[in-house]
């Protein structure tokens, strides 16, 4: 039975609900506290030299960071995605969209991200796609998609444990490939990412998507919000078989450095973006160095939007501060220094002392 208006607005009005509580983020397992920059004492620059610019897909874009895709289609949803574009217009900072579903039965339900383009003309916004209604999608409604919200990029999201234990979840991902490999010969020159929801991606899918052409693969690893578990706590009192399954892959996926390791490791031509658990600019910095091209934040940035505007410009100046801090203290003057050297160690084990 197809799911109703009322049914999506409230499973989206849990989604963010749940993704702010502590016990659905697989906390400490992202693996960035596993890794330790290695700090330059004596840096050959100044602070004001340093650049956050990176080239990425094509743009010279002014920040690396991109604001994952997270919430549309209800009706609080709206303010929150205009707060969150203007912020993102002003720093410039790239914003992935919540859901277009909606939009592929229902033309009504782009009036969102008209009103967005309204608050922030210029912000640089990525189009939303799940991978099972990209399945069964025609071509040219996906493109549709790009030009209502005139997108710079369409973001096919992956989120097979997550459909595993949604109530109202369609796990049928057979043909997904092909279907990505038919969407990016179908888009031409507006380039199709990739990206996972918080299991991340093993070496082997990403060497299949790269030879899919995708322009961009976010690994999105464990270590952040965990939709395993989100999943597990809506079903608790509908579905128990789900609600315990869930228990069991509280902790299932690919953390986020090993997926940006193994990226490197199969040398993936296609971009490598870095996100799931990363909270701070000094974790963007590590995901850099591993060799990531952009790196997303969701939850941190999710908390602040939901504050206030002012919270939400103190968060990501905090965040870019941070990641100039890293940058001056390995001695690296831009993003691609960072990227190029090996400015990172694995982190010693800590011994604690009796005195």
């Amino acid at each position: 039975m197809p799911e109703s208006l009322t049914q999506f607005e409230g499973r989206k009005r849990d989604h963010i609900a749940l993704a702010l509580k502590n016990e659905t983020e697989a906390a400490g397992l992202a693996g960035f506290s596993r890794l330790a920059l290695v700090h330059e004492a004596l840096p050959d620059l100044n602070f004001s030299e340093i650049q956050l610019n990176v080239k990425s897909l094509g743009h010279d874009v002014a920040t690396p960071f991109i604001v994952s895709s997270m919430t549309a289609g209800h009706v609080a949803s709206v303010d929150l995605n205009a707060r969150l574009a203007k912020a993102c217009a002003a720093r410039g900072w790239w914003m992935g969209v919540g859901s277009q579903r909606r939009e592929l039965n229902d033309h009504e339900a782009r009036g969102e991200w008209q009103k967005v383009r309204a608050a922030a003309q210029n912000v640089n916004l990525m189009g939303n796609i799940g991978i099972a209604q990209l399945i069964v999608s025609e071509l040219d409604q996906v493109r549709a998609l790009v030009d209502a919200l005139e997108a710079r990029a369409m973001i096919v999201h992956l989120n097979a444990l997550q459909e595993c234990f949604q109530p109202e979840g369609t796990p049928d991902f057979k043909g997904g490939l092909q279907k990505i490999s038919a969407l990016v010969k179908a888009l031409g020159e507006t380039p199709v990412i990739v990206k996972e929801t918080g299991c991340g991606l093993s070496q082997s899918t990403l060497i299949r998507l790269t030879e899919a052409g995708v322009a961009a693969i976010d690994v999105s690893g464990l270590g952040g919000t965990h939709w395993g578990r989100i999943e597990g706590q809506r079903a608790e009192g509908v579905d128990e078989v789900r609600s315990r399954a869930a228990e069991t892959f509280a902790d299932w996926g690919v953390s986020t450095v090993d997926a940006l390791l193994a990226a490197q490791e199969a040398q993936v031509a296609s971009e490598i973006w870095g996100s799931g658990g990363v909270r701070t600019g000094l974790d963007a910095a590590k995901a850099l160095a591993l060799g990531a091209r952009r790196v997303g934040f969701a939850k941190p940035i999710l908390q602040a939007a939901l504050d206030s505007d002012e919270a939400l410009v103190l968060r990501m100046e905090t965040i870019e501060f941070e990641l100039k801090t890293a940058l001056f203290c390995t001695g690296c003057k831009s993003i691609d220094d960072l990227r190029s050297r090996k400015v990172w160690q694995w982190q010693k084990a800590q011994t604690h002392v009796e005195k």
